[in-house]
């Protein structure tokens, strides 16, 4: 089973770069792959995989290095408001409407709430630099990895 984990950050803002340092931990053990922002460019990185995880900061109110799993339950409704704005939801949907036998079978996207992405640094948050390791964890569990 070829699986890939997708972090999604800029390195330069703070939490930003969340996903980025939560991939680091995986290279030479699993497929990765590091995207500085998203668009079709996505769909590409997802394509003759069978399982995928991709790890961003999120921003949905909760405690900050709080971790949110969304998988196809969550993101099967979600829409993005038009063309010029499309969500990483959407991306994926449209994956699997143009390339249904290439996208993975799976797909979790692994989310660590951040605090601050305006200020420049490649040092993130205490709170979320202390949830890194959590989501190491989990990826690990998700994907079968020791």
């Amino acid at each position: 089973m070829r699986s890939v984990i997708i972090g999604i950050g800029n390195p330069n803002f703070k939490d930003d770069g969340v996903g980025l340092k939560i991939v680091e931990y995986f290279e030479g053990v699993v497929d990765t792959v590091t995207l500085l922002n998203i668009g079709f460019n996505l769909i590409d990185s997802l394509l003759g995989y069978d399982k995928a995880v991709i790890v961003d900061g999120v921003k949905t109110g909760k405690e900050p290095g709080s971790i949110i799993e969304f998988n196809a339950e969550f993101w099967g409704d979600v829409y993005a408001s038009g063309t010029h704005n499309f969500s990483i939801f959407e991306i994926i949907r449209i994956g699997y409407s143009v390339f249904p036998e290439e996208m993975p079978k799976e797909i979790k996207i692994i989310g660590v709430e951040v605090e601050d992405v305006e200020t420049l640094s490649r040092q993130c948050s205490p709170s979320v630099e202390d949830a890194i390791p959590k989501a190491v964890s989990k990826i690990k569990e998700y994907l079968g990895i020791n």
